[in-house]
């Protein structure tokens, strides 16, 4: 008797369940499919805002390379321009100071060293010329390896945003 009472109570229980839900309404069916739409909505914009993000990336990056190409431009005229100084002022220093003077004097020793000072000074002048031209390689170098990596980062960016937007505009299907 407890058993078929048990029994009974579950069934009406079971029953009381089933009645208790009912199939979604019209306006639940609407209120569904707009919710819907202001998700795909809100997808293709996140996408639009990421993609515009990474267009600046990619702008930013260029402008990085730029400055970059413009220090390696600049530091290999700076290594030029002293590599030429200092071999000319070495040369002339080496041959003033390899040259026998036939009259000593205290004038043309005086002027013979001021002489050798003065390419010895543009000598040293001309290397480090050349050190500040390897630092402008170097800084354009690291400048330029950042900026194509902003690029390549951007890019990416850009390509993940087309991608949500893409994907919204497949979901989307008007009139339904």
């Amino acid at each position: 008797m407890l058993k078929s009472i048990l029994v009974i109570f579950i069934f009406s229980l079971w029953g009381a369940i089933g009645c208790a839900s009912k199939s979604p309404s019209f306006g639940d069916r609407v209120m569904a499919d707009g919710e819907s739409r202001v998700a795909i909505a809100e997808q293709w914009e996140e996408g639009k805002s990421e993609s515009k993000k990474g267009e600046k990336q990619v702008r930013q990056g260029r402008k990085i390379v730029e400055k970059g190409r413009a220090d390696l431009r600049k530091g290999e005229q700076l290594i030029a321009a002293g590599n030429v100084a200092a071999q000319t002022n070495r040369q002339a220093y080496q041959a003033l100071s390899q040259t026998v003077l036939g009259e000593y004097s205290a004038d043309s020793a005086s002027d013979r060293v001021s002489k050798l000072k003065k390419y010895t000074k543009a000598w040293e002048e001309a290397e480090e010329e050349i050190a500040e031209g390897n630092k402008l390689i170097q800084r354009g170098n690291s400048r330029v390896s950042e900026g194509e990596s902003e690029i390549r980062k951007g890019q990416k960016r850009i390509e993940r945003g087309r991608a949500k937007m893409q994907d919204a505009e497949s979901r989307y299907q008007p009139g339904k």
